[in-house]
């Protein structure tokens, strides 16, 4: 691509029907298209926890969903197992959870596949910069994607948008795993009420309790973080080195998921519902900010750079960081480095 890369903008101002966001998505597809007729094409999105509402609303996407088969493309909605469980732990609960939440094929005009199988151990190894990455199977055997991201807050990543939907949402349990292995918690007992949920929760059995402490088996421990969200005294935190090279993690495994559809990827950023935490939780949690609109692009780092930096000027700070005091850039940054695109663009409203 010559030039700086394009970055799309439809505001959520809708003073009239004609600029209603659903209608929108229509052209910032076409801006953005890579789908050739007879594609299989990918539509990769996180369909929300069980209890949250902050996911990308169904109506949005079933305008993808529509626009892909209008190029004659073959699309399927999709997504991955968690690590740490919950009710997208495997595919049955996954899709009885995006059922619930609004994306089924009834709903959405197109099939929902579990990208990772039934256990999120369907996966294809690609090789980068030195690295295996396990990268889930479907999203691998697809010809081109769509990659659809609600950009909120996220308390490993600062925030989560087009390269945490890349290399966190695109990887089996495995490729998850290796991310997240970079990122172990410390406790610090002062606050604990010994209330154990920790330890009844903790999908590794890497925390238990002897003679009144609580002690985390670090050999055990995948790094997933869940501690630090579930318990309610703040008794887990995660040093900043160990968030930075998560981050880093994190922007590896999305060029991975790239290469396995060839660069044929597009992404749509979702400003809108911005949230503290990411969907992944239970619970939503009140916006941050008001609602600012939908971005398009081909570049990822370009589409991330520009929906942190419209959050901030409407913030007129850095809310994820005021939030959970990570630098949230530090996975675009390292992104951009890996050549997965590029940080200046080229801003136009749709």
């Amino acid at each position: 691509m010559e030039g700086k890369p394009m970055v799309y903008f439809k505001s959520a101002s809708t003073p009239h029907a004609k600029d209603a966001l659903h209608v929108s998505v229509e052209k910032l597809m076409e801006k953005t298209n890579v789908v050739e007729k007879g594609d299989v094409v990918a539509v990769k999105l996180h369909m929300g926890e069980l209890g949250n509402t902050g996911y990308i609303r169904p109506i949005l996407v079933r305008k993808v969903v529509d626009f892909i088969k209008a190029k004659g493309g073959i699309p399927f909605l999709t997504d991955t197992t968690t690590l740490y469980g919950g009710r997208r732990g495997n595919a049955v609960d996954y899709l009885r959870t995006a059922a619930i939440n609004g994306f089924s094929i009834a709903s959405m005009g197109c099939p929902v596949i579990i990208a990772d199988g039934l256990r999120g151990t369907d996966e294809t190894m690609m090789h980068i910069d030195g690295h295996d990455i396990a990268v889930a199977t479907s999203i691998a055997e697809a010809d081109s994607m769509v990659v659809l991201s609600h950009f909120k807050g996220h308390g490993m990543a600062g925030f989560g948008g087009a390269i945490k939907n890349l290399g966190m949402g695109c990887t089996s349990k495995r490729g998850k795993m290796w991310q997240h292995s970079a990122s172990k918690p410390e406790y610090d007992a002062e606050n604990c009420i010994l209330c154990r949920k920790c330890i009844e929760f903790c999908p590794a059995d890497a925390i238990t309790e002897e003679e009144g402490h609580i002690l985390i088996n670090y050999e055990r421990c995948w790094g997933c973080g869940a501690c630090t969200v579930l318990c309610d005294q703040g008794c887990f935190s995660l040093p900043s080195q160990w968030i930075q090279k998560f981050q880093k993690r994190v922007a590896v495994a999305a060029k991975a998921a790239l290469q396995a559809v060839d660069g044929r990827a597009s992404f749509m950023n979702v400003l809108m519902d911005i949230t503290p935490r990411c969907d992944c939780c239970s619970f939503a949690g009140k916006p941050m900010l008001e609602d600012i609109g939908i971005l398009a692009s081909r570049d990822a780092v370009a589409i991330d750079t520009a929906s942190y930096e419209l959050v901030c000027d409407a913030a007129g700070k850095d809310v994820f960081h005021e939030v959970h005091g990570i630098y949230g850039m530090v996975q675009v940054e390292e992104a951009e480095k890996l050549g997965i695109g590029t940080g200046e663009y080229v801003l136009e409203s749709v």
